[in-house]
């Protein structure tokens, strides 16, 4: 019976002992490239729904239930925030880090809105023309800054239409979004005034060719 009970313990500390070797311990650093200091915040991890309140910078590590691909997100009233990971997090590649920038150096990002936050397919050219005027049609793009090139704000001066940079990790859904997004615009321009508006564009974004 002894005997028993002991293989049963050892088999119980062999199984929690794998488990945990299955578990990643991850590291969430912040970069803050401001003078300003974090009030409040909130971190996201997707495929755990796990939030975690956040007041101040300092790192602080998390338990993921192993390798794996994850979306993590931070959320703050105070600063813009862009989240860089690695596409697969493992034991040796686990940093998520957390870049802080002031709201006032990503004018481009803020308070506007682009068809992919709510993206419909069958607008007019007309409906279309009146989110333009607003200010309110973006091309999107994912990148590693939030920096808009002279070239993007001359060609938003002329046709009405900016840039919106996005992390630049993104998920399958978020890349279909901007890809549809891009193409209703990069149509409405070609409609509008053939090819030349191409000639302008300092890059393609994100689905056109």
């Amino acid at each position: 019976m002894k005997k028993i009970i002991f293989t049963l313990i050892l088999a119980l500390t062999f199984t929690i002992s794998k488990a945990n070797e299955k578990e990643i311990i991850a590291e969430i650093v912040f970069e803050n490239l401001t003078g300003k200091e974090l009030n409040s915040g909130e971190f996201f991890i997707t495929e755990t729904k796990e939030r975690i309140v956040i007041n101040d910078t300092k790192s602080f590590k998390i338990t993921l239930p192993g390798k794996g691909k994850y979306q993590f997100r931070f959320a703050t009233n105070d600063f813009t925030a862009y989240t860089y990971y690695p596409s697969v997090i493992t034991h040796k590649n686990n940093t998520i880090t957390i870049r802080l920038v002031s709201r006032a150096e990503s004018t481009f990002n803020t308070n506007t809105f682009s068809f992919s936050m709510n993206l419909e397919t069958d607008l007019t050219d007309q409906q279309i023309a009146q989110r333009i005027a607003m200010g309110k049609v973006n091309f999107i793009t994912h990148g590693l800054d939030n920096k808009i090139p002279k070239e993007f704000i001359d060609f938003k001066g002329k046709y009405g239409i900016g840039l919106q940079k996005e992390n630049c990790t993104m998920d399958p859904m978020s890349f279909k979004k901007a890809t549809e997004n891009n193409q209703i615009i990069s149509d409405y321009l070609t409609r509008k005034y053939g090819n030349e508006w191409q000639k302008e564009l300092p890059n393609k974004p994100f689905g056109l060719k």
